[in-house]
């Protein structure tokens, strides 16, 4: 009998037809409007919001025609939620949502495509469902097969990567198939009751996409003496359905007509004028309170706050009095809600000169709630000192400062800085943000020559006014790396650790996994150093008992832990260091001598690196966010730890280089041995894609390229000293 999945689906409604946040509506001859609705078809048998919504969160859109790339929308909160204009045409829709990684029991990816035509003047509903993009696969075995085998475990995988379901592992298992192998080849392993040891060997051929393939493990005894049983599997594929819908609506939306309610609206007493505001929701609208200490004079109301949407008529009376109305438009039958509120002039001129803030919560009937800060400076003052953005503005030895016109008639600006605690300030010429200085304009200016680690403060200038309002910033301090010369080393086990202890090191090798036959891959080296006694020497090679029990290793080290060792298969590290800096580059001195890949498992042949190929070493560094992974494995030293990334071999759980974590990479990759006879200094640079401070470092350097593949030259041999960051 096939296995029957139960599953969700989320639906996301990228964007609603609701009437547009404007006065009037305008048609343009040759257009025609797009409204698209993305669902997601999950498998899960019980429903996650937390994975859901993630994946929804994720879900990258775009929209082409003939010419290429028209629409691009990296997540879906960027999905404007009305309708989307396009020109009459032909098109196609797609998306992509989840990890696309060779396997893994957690990663599953997504994809959806849709073609349709936009015709003038018309309004296309396009629903765009993503469907699960992977294979995947099951194991379970007949009662009593502990009777017969011990110890036994399954394998499922392809040439791109491999899950092994320990025991009576329940979980599925889901796969990408690469173009070179679109077969899903399993393995059957254990001990037999006589301590013999048992392999069975199958191939699923053609295994195909958002199906699962459910194997059976089932068998005959043929002895009780020994425990010897007949094995058998049989292979059950069912369709991943799509079952029950489960419904996710963006929350409701708050924006200003003709001004952005992100940014502080700043003027002069009597000049706010009336200021209009929505609120737009793909559903009912149950609640929009409005929260601030203007309306503590509002007695009636007895407090600072009030729903529009719950206020019986005497409280309705007295906001309106005072210049505050609004309008409900909800849609039934669409289940769509558009709600206006005005704030007139007799609200908004009759403010004093201050800095007021209005706290908008708008509450839909699911209970998505969204919340905004509409923010007004009503002042006299020439400028003003602005807080600095969160990222991007302070570097080691430099800054950006930022400052605010809020008065007509402005001609110089600048500002005043110095050290936190000295007496005397420099001065620096602003720069407007755009041509004109009209109230509002933002202005910067860019110190340099700060000390690194240091607070500084700094106030807003124009002219002798000197703005009421002072900012500080801290400058970022030059870290380096601890132990970057490895001249400490210590043991854990038998395995050799650089650093003075283990409970406090910075570094971690494979050593944990390669002293279980008693080698250390990673060791401290008198043969070569740069500055004091010591370097790094990472040696590949392989570690096993004679020809066929074992494994290739690679020589490594990197910034993390060693969290355990899984079978003769892999291991799983901990990746990642607390590092709050923005490095240039980075230094050190590196000897490296590769070795010619040799024919058979010893020296790790495989398709990324066939046998009479030179191996390749590499370096690389990753300066990441504050984005963890939680560590579980009850009964082990780490579980509950939190982790940058969380890297398992055996199933080729990698790092990737351009995840969304990622704030600046670099690596060096070695395709020949290095120069002279001793260790060479290099540089590999960072290159930024953000402009976030890192909260952590990943760094790993490897004697074989591909070791996280068991493949590499036995012997390659990789030396490190002196690692140093560069700063500017």
């Amino acid at each position: 009998m096939k296995k029957k999945i139960y599953q969700y689906s989320a639906i996301a409604l990228l964007a609603v037809t609701i009437a547009a946040c404007s006065e009037e509506q305008i048609n343009i001859g040759g257009e025609g409007k797009l409204v698209l609705k993305t669902s997601l078809s999950t498998d899960m048998t019980v429903v996650s919001r937390t994975v859901e919504q993630d994946l929804i969160d994720n879900c990258m859109v775009w929209i082409s025609n003939e010419k290429g790339l028209i629409r691009r929308y990296d997540k879906y909160n960027d999905v404007p939620t009305e309708p989307i204009s396009l020109l009459s045409g032909h098109y196609v829709a797609e998306a992509w949502t989840g990890d696309s990684v060779p396997a893994s029991f957690e990663k599953r990816w997504f994809k959806g495509r849709e073609e349709f035509d936009i015709e003038s003047s018309d309004t296309k509903t396009v629903n765009l469902e993503c469907k699960i993009a992977n294979v995947a696969a099951t194991v379970s075995y007949a009662d009593g097969m502990e009777n017969v085998l011990h110890d036994f475990s399954m394998t499922i995988g392809h040439k791109g990567g491999s899950l092994i379901y320990s025991g009576r592992e329940e979980r599925r298992g889901y796969f990408m198939m690469p173009s070179f192998d679109k077969n899903l080849a399993y393995e059957l392993r254990g001990t037999q009751l006589d301590g013999k040891e048992f392999v069975y060997n199958g191939v699923i051929e053609d295994a195909q996409p958002g199906t699962e393939y459910a194997l059976k493990v089932t068998f005959t005894p043929v002895s009780n003496e020994v425990g010897g049983a007949i094995f058998s599997i049989t292979i059950d594929n069912t369709t991943i359905e799509k079952g029950v819908d489960l419904q996710v609506i963006a929350a409701p939306k708050i924006s200003g007509y003709g001004f952005s309610i992100d940014t502080p609206l700043m003027t002069e007493k009597g000049t706010v004028g009336k200021r209009t505001i929505y609120v737009s929701s793909a559903t009912k609208v149950n609640s929009v309170i409005l929260r601030s200490d203007i309306f503590n004079s509002m007695t009636i109301l007895g407090g600072n706050e009030f729903d529009l949407l719950k206020m019986n008529e005497a409280g309705l009376k007295v906001i309106n009095e005072a210049g505050i109305n609004h309008q409900n438009n909800y849609n039934e039958e669409n289940d769509e809600t558009l709600i206006k509120i005005n704030f007139e002039e007799p609200f908004t001129n009759t403010l004093d000169n201050g800095n007021y803030s209005i706290e908008i919560v708008a509450t839909d009937q699911y209970g998505k709630t969204s919340t905004c800060d509409w923010r007004l400076l009503i002042s006299d003052a020439l400028v003003m000192t602005s807080p600095m953005p969160e990222d991007g503005a302070v570097s080691h030895f430099s800054a950006t400062l930022y400052g605010t016109v809020t008065k007509d008639g402005v001609e110089n600006i600048g500002f005043k800085y110095r050290r936190v605690g000295t007496e005397e300030w420099s001065t620096v010429e602003g720069v407007a943000m755009s041509r004109s200085y009209a109230v509002g304009t933002e202005y910067t200016a860019t110190v340099t020559g700060l000390e690194d680690g240091a607070e500084y403060e700094y106030v807003a200038t124009s002219d002798d006014y000197e703005s009421t309002i002072t900012q500080r910033f801290t400058t970022l301090r030059c870290i380096q790396l601890p132990n970057s010369s490895f001249e400490d080393w210590c043991t854990e086990g038998k395995a050799l650790v650089p650093g003075t202890s283990y409970a406090t090191t910075f570094w971690d090798s494979g050593n944990h996994g390669s002293t279980t036959l008693s080698i250390n891959v990673t060791e401290n080296s008198t043969d070569y150093a740069h500055d004091g006694q010591y370097s790094a020497r990472l040696k590949s090679q392989y570690v096993g008992v004679g020809g066929s029990l074992g494994k290739f290793a690679a020589g490594n080290i990197f910034a993390g832990n060693y969290l355990r060792t899984v079978g003769t298969t892999g291991g799983e590290l901990g990746w990642g260091r607390p590092f709050a800096a923005k490095p240039k580059s980075v230094q050190l001195w590196v000897k490296y001598i590769p070795k010619t890949v040799q024919s058979g498992s010893k020296s790790g042949d495989g398709n990324y690196m066939p046998a009479g190929s030179l191996d390749q070493g590499i370096i690389y560094a990753a300066l990441v966010d504050d984005t963890k992974q939680k560590y579980t494995q009850s009964g082990n030293n780490f579980n509950g730890t939190e982790w940058p990334c969380i890297v398992r071999t055996a199933s080729a759980e990698l790092f990737d280089k351009d995840g969304a974590n990622v704030i600046a990479y670099g690596e060096q990759i070695f395709m020949e041995a290095t120069e002279g006879e001793g260790l060479i200094l290099i540089e590999i640079p960072f290159k930024y894609k953000s402009a976030k401070t890192p909260s952590n470092i990943i760094f790993v350097a490897s004697a074989s390229r591909y070791g996280d593949y068991f493949q590499g030259g036995e012997g390659s041999t990789m030396y490190i000293d002196d690692i140093k960051m560069i700063y500017e």
